[in-house]
């Protein structure tokens, strides 16, 4: 490996870092290509090459979420994950081995290359605009709702004693509190609430550990693969839902080789059972308590454990242990149907195969679509409802979607890109839709292979 970079006087995949101030070498998409092993590791950002080769354990996302984009072209990417650029910039100097050849084009690959530069300066445009700005005000009114609702569920059964009708208020306003902590933690996730990003990792503990139960670190992991690779298998975790669901190109592979783990052809049915009843009860549960114990993280275990001690102290008095345990199960399983069916109506119907490096606003296009808007919808998903915005900016903050969808859709209009909007009845039964294809593709390809 290390001659590849030598041929026009660059350097080789281990030689250290540009010297400040002398000229970078140059380097062409040929021997960039070829650094994406682990252990050797470059992608270039804004026509400049990095060698992340050692540094992509320590990256904050992950290492396997900027090994994603291993010898590829990062720009859009990392001007979508991060606010502060230039602190940023900071830490990508050391890095730095290189520039793209002037004759070499910013991408690899064929991409349509005035769609992207229309794209940047859609998002030139958003900053001009200030729509990256936060108004920490408008979060601070949704934790202050949030706390109100946690402390109205203890009421309700405090002053009421326990009922029919008061265990049920409680379930309710139990529900609605955690579902809005999902929408907060995520906004404070993507670093688009405070000034400071720091303030936004703090701030998510305590609402995603103290508030929810859940491990940031592990979130965090999960959702930005999510978002720099959505609807990619094995790369989205949010659509590698195999062996129980087939979606996409996964059902034509499974039927071909046989897989039968389940039957798939019923997978729109079994739905109903699996997904939105048990995601936040037992799957999100499992994988971010595994996540916690395999990489340590002490820290999201304590404020895990501070969300148990809370919510048993404020409700065995009146219910019991086991009375306190079946509303914290009824709780979860009814805050999963939440999550679930806002989260999916914008994934599962669209396109989901395997990573064909598309550039960002391709990709995000096709993997994700909007549901009608209103003051109710915008509340109930937490502005989730504007997914392709969302995905194309999503460190802008929640409210400013509805002002940035304009240029959003003018900008599709003029590519020949859709742009697809859908009403609440649509988006639901297209996931039943979709779910019910996928299982049909994988019956014909396991029956005719």
């Amino acid at each position: 490996m290390g001659g590849v970079g030598e041929a026009d006087g660059g350097p080789g995949p281990h030689e250290g870092p540009a010297q400040l101030g002398a000229p970078l070498p140059t380097l062409r998409w040929e021997q960039i290509r070829s650094h994406n092993l682990p252990g050797d590791k470059w992608l270039v950002i804004e026509r400049r090459v990095y060698d992340i080769s050692r540094w992509a354990q320590r990256h904050p996302g992950g290492s396997r979420l900027i090994g994603h984009y291993g010898a590829k072209d990062a720009t859009d990417v990392f001007h979508a994950f991060h606010q502060d650029l230039n602190f940023v910039r900071k830490f990508l100097q050391p890095l730095l081995i290189g520039e793209l050849a002037p004759e070499e084009p910013s991408s690899d690959g064929p991409k349509n290359t005035e769609l992207i530069e229309d794209f940047r300066a859609l998002r030139q445009a958003a900053k001009d605009m200030k729509l990256f700005e936060t108004k920490p005000a408008y979060f601070g009114f949704m934790i202050g709702f949030i706390l109100a609702v946690e402390l109205l569920s203890w009421l309700t059964v405090c002053l009421l004693s326990p009922g029919w009708l008061s265990s049920i208020l409680t379930t309710f306003f139990l529900a609605s509190s955690q579902m809005q902590c999902w929408c907060l933690q995520h906004d404070l996730g993507h670093t688009s609430v405070f000034r400071k990003s720091r303030w936004d990792h703090l701030t998510q503990q305590f609402v995603m550990g103290h508030l929810k139960g859940f491990s940031t670190q592990w979130w965090n992991f999960r959702h930005n693969q999510h978002h720099a690779k959505t609807n990619v298998l094995h790369k989205d975790p949010d659509v590698t839902l195999a062996p129980i669901f087939v979606l996409g190109e996964l059902s034509t592979e499974y039927g071909k080789k046989k897989h039968k783990f389940l039957p798939y052809n019923y997978q729109h049915l079994y739905f109903f059972l699996v997904g939105p009843i048990f995601i936040t009860l037992v799957n999100f549960k499992v994988e971010s308590l595994v996540y916690i114990l395999t990489y340590r993280h002490w820290a999201d275990l304590l404020w895990a454990t501070s969300f148990y001690f809370r919510l048993f102290l404020s409700y065995i008095p009146f219910y019991g242990v086991s009375g306190a345990v079946i509303l914290y199960v009824v709780v979860r399983v009814l805050e999963s149907q939440w999550f679930v069916w806002v989260t999916q109506v914008n994934h599962i119907p669209r396109e989901i195969g395997r990573d064909k490096h598309r550039d960002w606003i391709t990709l995000q296009l096709l993997a994700t679509c909007n549901v009608e808007s209103s003051l109710f919808l915008d509340w109930f998903t937490g502005h989730l409802n504007f997914q392709i915005e969302h995905h194309l900016f999503p460190t802008m903050p929640r409210y400013n979607y509805h002002k940035v969808a304009p240029l959003v859709k003018a900008l599709c209009a003029k590519h020949g890109l859709r742009y697809e909007v859908k009403s609440v009845p649509t988006a639901l039964v297209d996931i039943i839709r979709t779910l019910k294809k996928s299982g049909n593709v994988w019956l014909e390809a396991y029956l005719h292979q």
